[in-house]
């Protein structure tokens, strides 16, 4: 694997930089107009100090109403420019991350599992929005807003400037680092418990029929219980912090009123103030405390985009199967060569320094005790992963020097796992052949034995099959999965035991079905029914990821043990089944 460019979240937010700024510059302009009701009811005290007439009261209650208006118009435009800006970052997010995942190897996604990337692209982005949409806008207004307020104070009487200046200077440069500091101690563990839990709600409800099947919803409930206790106990120990420090911060930020009082109360008395500055100064106390207050509430969601930006720096960064530089020739042969492959599922070693020829158009299977490297070949071969020693080549070309989009092309597989999409069967198979027309979908039904139940349907091919096909039955699952690959009708076949779940009526129709998707294919078969493969031009014996014996069904019987007892067993069970279909047994 190689790794790919190191794209950073960052770099999302860089490109709509310009916008940001727009947004920024209309809440600058709406602390302005913020400021100005200030400024009006400074000036409406000196003059009703000097006998205002009241049209001059009601003038300057006009502009303070709108200036209002103007600074919630300026609040409204800048909020809803930074909203679309933080959707625009967020989709730009999600489509880097799927394309990612496209890239990246199977191995990397499924050690992750399903929950983390559920996480990823639904959690973790809805906890982006917010912080994303208002953090940066108006983080940057609640700090304007007390700066100009300060200045003001400092312009017209600087002892009030300072009165105001030093209790909030001294409440943040004391309440700050130590926020800072039990973020950066309990922050981690906050969000591991959060995924944590995340990953079990998924798990819970993606399992709830293999709970229930296996008698386990108690220990399910409890394992799902206790990610909950663990989340809430993270929880309460950084807020219990957080409020020890948080809550005297809020009250003296909230009290710098009582500073204003106080000095000007001193200097008025003393004769050095005047009142109505004295008043304007007890005002405008009362909003500079208000903001202050809103910039520490938007401390925390600094930190939820510094823990989304990490699990998106994640995923972006993760080693990617490698691409060439230049696109290939069309491959022509369809010979597939394994030379001396080794492969390890991160600490276990599965296969080691294995070689071997699949020739164009032959049938080969894949045979060997569970764990010894049968679905991993395939899995190879299908390059959902890239190996880490030796090479594999198709037609002589190494598939390290092919597009992933130019392999996949050459292969289907099919596997005794089906999915399908929560959308019409027809759209369903029309995947092997986006451009496919309704008779080719139809006709491929008809070689995967579906189109006669796909016809009884009440809405027939238009009918929605639900999440991952829940509303049709295994067998017709799997014979719309066969539908799929002959429309798409690739050259190479993997067949990773494509009727192990099925019924007998099932079973019968799936083989009929596999009979016209393998015609002129180049075959492999992972198979465990070894009746099913003695027709095989070639078979691998693989034992503890390494090839015991290639051969035919009738050579390997005389060179391998191993093979000869795996042979044994087989028609130990065979005729072990067909006494108790005798018998009139239900097995």
């Amino acid at each position: 694997m190689e790794q790919s460019r190191k794209t950073e979240f960052m770099e999302f937010v860089r490109l709509q930089i310009p916008t940001y700024i727009i947004s920024v510059f209309l809440a600058i302009v709406g602390v302005f107009f913020g400021l100005l009701p200030y400024y009006m009811a400074y000036r409406l005290l000196i003059d009703i100090s000097k006998s205002a007439e009241t049209n001059t009261v009601l003038m300057y209650a006009v502009f303070i109403l709108i200036s209002f208006a103007l600074q919630i118009l300026m609040h409204s435009f800048s909020t809803a420019i930074s909203h679309k800006t933080a959707f625009s970052i967020l989709q730009n997010v999600r489509l880097s991350i799927t394309e990612k995942m496209l890239r990246m190897s199977l191995g990397y996604s499924r050690s992750k599992g399903s929950g983390y990337f559920h996480n990823m692209l639904i959690d973790s982005m809805e906890r982006l929005e917010y912080p994303l949409a208002h953090a940066i806008p108006e983080t940057t207004s609640n700090v304007l807003l007390p700066l100009c307020v300060i200045g003001l104070l400092f312009f017209t009487d600087w002892r009030m400037g300072l009165a105001v200046l030093l209790p909030a200077t001294l409440t943040l440069a004391f309440y700050l680092p130590m926020y800072i500091g039990i973020m950066n101690e309990f922050a981690n563990t906050y969000y591991k418990k959060l995924e944590n839990m995340d990953g079990r709600v998924i798990e819970y409800i993606r399992g709830n029929k293999e709970i229930k099947i296996f008698g386990r919803e108690k220990e399910a409930f409890s394992e799902y219980e206790e990610s909950i206790k663990q989340y809430e106990t993270a929880t309460l120990k950084l807020y219990n912090r957080m409020y020890f420090v948080a809550s005297p911060a809020t009250v003296i930020l909230s009290s710098l009123l009582v500073s204003v009082l106080c000095v000007g109360g001193f200097l008025y008395y003393r004769g050095d103030l005047s009142a109505h500055l004295y008043l304007f100064s007890m005002l405008v106390s009362i909003g500079i405390g208000n903001s202050l207050l809103k910039f520490t509430e938007f401390m925390d969601n600094f930190y939820h985009i510094k823990n989304g930006a990490r699990l998106i720096n994640e995923v972006l960064s993760a080693p990617e199967l490698q691409e060439p530089d230049h696109r290939k020739n069309e491959i022509f042969n369809k010979e597939i060569v394994f030379q001396n492959v080794s492969f390890s599922y991160e600490e276990t070693k599965v296969l080691e320094n294995i070689s071997f020829v699949l020739p164009e158009k032959t049938k080969t299977a894949i045979v060997g005790p569970s764990g010894s490297g049968k679905t991993t070949i395939a899995n190879l071969i299908a390059r959902f992963w890239d190996v880490e020693e030796g090479d594999i080549t198709i037609g002589g070309i190494s598939y390290k020097d092919l597009s992933l989009e130019q392999l996949m092309q050459q292969i289907n597989y099919v596997t005794q796992d089906t999915f399908l999409f929560n959308m019409s069967i027809k759209d369903n198979i029309r995947l092997g052949k986006p451009d496919a027309t309704d008779d080719e979908v139809i006709g491929a039904a008809q070689k995967a034995q579906c189109h006669e139940f796909i016809s009884s349907l009440k809405k027939g091919y238009d009918t929605e099959v639900g999440d991952d096909g829940a509303k049709l039955s295994g067998g017709q699952r799997q014979r719309i999965t066969i539908a799929r690959a002959i429309l798409r009708d690739a050259p190479i076949l993997i067949l990773d035991e494509a009727t192990a779940y099925a019924d007998m009526e099932n079973q019968s129709q799936i083989q009929h079905s596999l009979q016209e998707l393998c015609k002129n294919k180049t075959l492999i078969l992972i198979a465990h029914r070894l009746s099913t493969i003695m027709d095989c031009d070639q078979i691998i014996v693989m034992s503890n990821g390494k090839i015991n014996a290639i051969g035919t069904h009738e050579e390997l019987l005389k060179k391998s043990n191993l093979y000869s007892q795996m042979w044994k067993i087989h028609e130990k069970s065979r005729n072990w089944k067909l006494e108790k279909r005798k018998e009139g047994s239900l097995c």
